[in-house]
């Protein structure tokens, strides 16, 4: 840990003019609380209610929400807030990007302030609190615990093909028969695919998806070593793969060209008929198309793979290393998301699940459609990204290897390997090959 802080000082100390000096902490007799938040639409809207609620309870303090992007990578704009002595005083960190972040220095560890708290890991769902562990320390509270994936089926275009539409898939060998039967060409041209394995929320992200399903994993903590190439997790790209040599991937690829976001998510214009689906696109389904009959259900996985199998995402909140007024925000942080009204409106307000499990808003919505089953794969859930330096490395090589292999220019077993082994080197040089140094 202490190499990656001493090279992040050193570069700042380049990049940064002398004399910074902080921005005051009070107005008006009043601490200032600034918070950097990633949210933007209706999910900004949501945020600025939880925001609101929080300063009304709370007129000692002035909270000031502002929209900072991430770029889930290194996020210059913030370490150079941290090291010029202006950091926000509350900010937005991804699960995958808090040990780096903990190892570069730019944040304070919340250890204490839990304990204190009496809050304990038993408050929250397993892999939430797991991404904010590293070193000994906490160094975030999850907010929003995103289940990774619901598995959705159109049952429309299950009729239309002859499949019962209250019976998904449930293994992989199910699903790739499904899928060629619900594939639709013309005139040569692919017009609805049944399934295409990388394609959602890319192709790291698929790849974790779909390798422990397959019953794979992709880091060692023991050993401290990357294991990309895992024989399970080969095998699930070299499936994926497959989709592409069976459909052509330029044919995909053609039809991807009409893919968009909200009214023109492939799953409601009817070119996908079956995919993963994160818990926030269920309001966008609501939204943009009340009327399609789906489903979901749970991950499909071979026999001998990892049954329900998922993975948690989501955004955290952290306190930046040397910023003013810690107690005030702090208090902030916690009562957004280790408390049960708190959690409660973070659900209410942006439809994403709050990470703190002990809120009365998981009764509430266990019988509300679609809900409920998401519900049930966060409670199983296992697995949460690599909690190690090198996340945001780790998750381009993957990106590659999956573009390499499905785009024929690799094997699996060599493209994974090669991840592997870049990410591995990186990660040495911070902590060394056997740990810190």
């Amino acid at each position: 840990m202490r190499k990656a802080a001493m090279l992040l000082a050193a570069v700042l100390a380049v990049i940064l003019p002398a004399g910074c000096v902080r921005e005051a902490g009070e107005t008006n007799g009043k601490k200032i609380v600034r918070v950097w938040h990633v949210w933007g639409g209706t999910m900004a809207e949501g945020f600025t209610t939880i925001c609101d609620t929080y300063q009304r309870l709370h007129p000692e303090i002035e909270l000031r929400p502002v929209f900072a992007a991430n770029d889930l990578a290194t996020n210059q704009k913030f370490f150079t807030a941290v090291a010029a002595g202006k950091p926000p005083e509350v900010i937005f960190v991804d699960g995958p990007q808090v040990a780096s972040w903990a190892e570069w220095g730019a944040l304070a560890p919340l250890t204490d302030f839990c304990r204190e708290a009496k809050i304990t890991q038993g408050d929250y769902f397993a892999p939430c609190w797991r991404q904010n562990e590293y070193e000994g320390n906490v160094w975030a509270m999850t907010f929003c615990a995103d289940p990774n994936f619901g598995f959705v089926w159109s049952k429309e275009a299950f009729r239309e093909v002859g499949l019962d539409p209250e019976k998904p898939p449930a293994t992989i060998e199910e699903m790739d028969r499904y899928a060629d039967l619900l594939t639709q060409r013309e005139e040569g041209e692919i017009i609805r695919i049944g399934l295409i394995p990388w394609a959602q929320y890319g192709a790291a992200n698929s790849i974790f998806t779909w390798g422990w399903a397959f019953g794979g994993d992709f880091f060692d903590y023991d050993k401290n070593r990357m294991t990309a190439d895992d024989p399970r997790v080969v095998e699930a790209l070299e499936w994926m793969a497959s989709y592409a040599e069976k459909y052509d991937v330029t044919k995909i690829a053609g039809l991807q060209q009409g893919f968009g976001a909200a009214e023109q998510n492939p799953f409601i214009t009817g070119k996908v008929a079956m995919m993963c689906l994160h818990i926030g696109g269920i309001a966008d389904l609501a939204r943009y198309a009340p009327d399609l009959d789906y489903g979901v259900t749970f991950i499909p996985a071979p026999p001998d793979g990892e049954q329900h199998s998922s993975w948690v995402g989501g955004w955290c909140v952290a306190l930046p290393k040397g910023s003013h007024s810690q107690k005030e925000a702090w208090e902030f942080i916690r009562w957004m998301c280790a408390t049960p009204e708190g959690a409660a409106l973070i659900g209410e307000e942006t439809g994403l699940f709050p990470g703190y499990r002990r809120t009365p808003y998981f009764e509430e919505i266990k019988t509300k459609k679609h809900y409920g089953k998401f519900l049930q794969i966060l409670e199983e859930c296992r697995h949460q990204r690599p909690v190690m330096p090198v996340q945001a490395r780790y998750m381009r090589e993957l990106e590659r290897s999956v573009d390499a292999v499905v785009y024929g220019r690799s094997s699996a077993g060599d493209a994974l390997a090669r991840a592997g082994e870049t990410t591995q080197r990186e990660l040495d040089i911070i902590s060394g090959p056997g740990g810190d140094e």
